[in-house]
C-alpha cells in the first residue's frame, strides 16, 4: 500500500514538474545541470546587485523566476564567458 501511494505520489510530483516547465517555458534539465541564484550570479561574475539587474533586464543574462526568485544555468553562462573569451 505504501509503495503505491508513492508511486503515485512520484507521478503527481513529475506531472506538475512538467505542468511548471510548460506554464515557465523552461527547457527540461538536463541531468547535473546547476542553477544559480542572485548571490551565485554576483560571486561568479563579480557584479554589483544593480549590474546583475541591468544585464538581466537588457537580455544579455537568460534567467527565470521561480517562486519569486531569480535562477540562471550555469552551463549558459559558462558559455557565454567562454564566447566571449575567444573574440
Amino acid at each position: 500500500m505504501q509503495k503505491e501511494l508513492f508511486k503515485y505520489l512520484d507521478a503527481i510530483v513529475q506531472l506538475q514538474q512538467a505542468l511548471l516547465d510548460a506554464v515557465l517555458g523552461i527547457k527540461p534539465m538536463e541531468h547535473g545541470e546547476e542553477w544559480l541564484d542572485n548571490a551565485d550570479m554576483k560571486q561568479l561574475l563579480k557584479i554589483s546587485d544593480a549590474t546583475l539587474y541591468r544585464l538581466r533586464k537588457s537580455g544579455q543574462l537568460l534567467a527565470k523566476k521561480i517562486g519569486g526568485k531569480w535562477f540562471y544555468a550555469k552551463s549558459t553562462i559558462v558559455s557565454g564567458i567562454k564566447q566571449r573569451r575567444k573574440q
